[in-house]
């Protein structure tokens, strides 16, 4: 999951060579499916939060139900 500046990156996609788009990165052990963040479809959206739903499980858990029979 990457955090990143929008300012930033349209700035460097405009050509400034020297902005920092990319403010964070965390490593997740899973498949990010569903991302929300706090105050994320308004206008002052702040940035203090981020939740990800598991998507899938991948080699976690042991395979059960139909899918895997």
């Amino acid at each position: 999951v990457v955090k990143w500046n929008v300012d930033a990156a349209i700035r460097f996609y405009n050509g400034d060579q020297s902005a920092q788009y990319v403010v964070d990165r965390l490593d997740v052990h899973y498949q990010p499916g569903h991302i929300n963040a706090t105050h994320s479809e308004t206008l002052f959206a702040d940035g203090q939060w981020l939740c990800v739903g598991c998507k899938f499980s991948k080699d976690r858990f042991l395979p059960v139900g139909p899918l895997h029979a």
